[in-house]
């Protein structure tokens, strides 16, 4: 087994292991936050680099869901440019693995005194860790290749955050965990018989786009990543709507089209996806589609079950068959998957 194969097999445990920890009374000190900025509900502003990035979408969706302003920024785009955004009405989200990427450095040093820093990293001894005024640790373990079970778990604390700022029961959360850790325990039983079909549809594309809305964004923007660090695939995540504006002319058969079409509740959206899924198939793309909604056979669209999720957390199922998948690509390739040749661990270029 491959160290990215280990990593990829332990983030049921890790998932249940903060889902235990921050189900817990206390585990996110709303007092402290409370303290931190002037008006309460705040505005909050979740902001990281790669995964660290796409973990934030859903606790964005589900705050923006309740009337709380909720935005996300890129932690280099901050930094440089929309930094006076923040003030004492603002509760500011920092996401990174390791605490201490350039980016996270240099926000930190032009962090303004009085805006409240709320931390969630994998390493508590972290430049990121000693700066901030709440800390809420990842809990994932030695994450030695890409961002896994870092990812994961960075979903989960996040949304026990957004519960908490918000004001509402973890209780469904903390429910709607358990689900997506016993999902995932389902597929790595059965990873050759659940992924090897997947992998033969996709074959060897020149090119792929993963799409979706909402917090599902999160599971492109993910697997986009997994995609390209793994299995050196030219990949990129837009949104779908996006894609229906100009992009959809470059549909083509060489290329894989990928789209996570969801029920959402009070939304008409998963069945937006469902009908660019049929569109592109009617111009000869070729779809992988992740639903959990019933869909006719159409040749070229290769359909993946997958079970509903609550509150959006359907990434946390999805992105482990791109892992799965872009791991069995990379092996085909004749790739060690999940090594990096260009970039570490930890950016400390900018």
């Amino acid at each position: 087994m491959t160290q990215l194969l280990e990593e990829i097999a332990q983030q049921p445990a890790a998932l249940a292991g903060v889902r235990k920890y921050y189900a817990s009374l206390g585990a996110i000190p709303l007092k402290t936050l409370r303290r931190l900025v002037t008006h309460w509900p705040p505005s909050v502003v979740f902001t990281g680099m790669g995964s660290s990035l796409f973990a934030s979408y859903p606790a964005r969706v589900f705050l923006t869901s309740l009337g709380i302003r909720a935005f996300v920024f890129e932690t280099a785009e901050l930094v440089h440019h929309h930094l006076k955004i923040l003030g004492p009405d603002t509760l500011l989200v920092v996401v990174s693995q390791s605490g201490e990427t350039v980016e996270v450095v240099r926000l930190l040093e032009r962090l303004p005194p009085k805006v409240g820093l709320v931390a969630v990293t994998n390493v508590e001894a972290s430049p990121l860790a000693r700066r901030a005024n709440v800390l809420l640790p990842m809990m994932a373990g030695r994450q030695a290749t890409v961002s896994t079970k870092t990812y994961t778990c960075s979903v989960a604390v996040l949304m026990y955050l957004a519960f908490a700022i918000a004001r509402k029961s973890d209780r469904p959360l903390t429910q709607a965990l358990t689900r997506a850790a016993e999902a995932q325990e389902e597929i790595l039983e059965r990873p050759d018989e659940l992924i090897q079909p997947t992998v033969e549809f996709f074959n060897h594309p020149t090119y792929v786009a993963l799409m979706s809305r909402g917090a599902d964004m999160a599971s492109a923007e993910q697997g986009a990543l997994m995609l390209k660090e793994i299995a050196r695939l030219g990949a990129e995540a837009i949104s779908a709507a996006q894609f229906r504006h100009g992009p959809i002319e470059i549909v083509n058969p060489a290329h894989r089209y990928v789209i996570f079409a969801r029920q959402t509740p009070r939304s008409r959206t998963g069945k937006l996806l469902l009908g660019l899924a049929r569109d592109i198939h009617e111009h000869g793309g070729r779809v992988v589609l992740f639903t959990d909604m019933p869909f006719e056979n159409l040749n070229n669209v290769h359909v993946i079950r997958v079970k509903p999720m609550r509150l959006g957390l359907g990434t946390l199922v999805d992105t482990l068959y791109i892992q799965l998948l872009a791991r069995e690509l990379a092996l085909r390739a004749g790739l060690e998957p999940g090594k990096f040749w260009i970039a570490e661990g930890v950016t400390r270029k900018e």
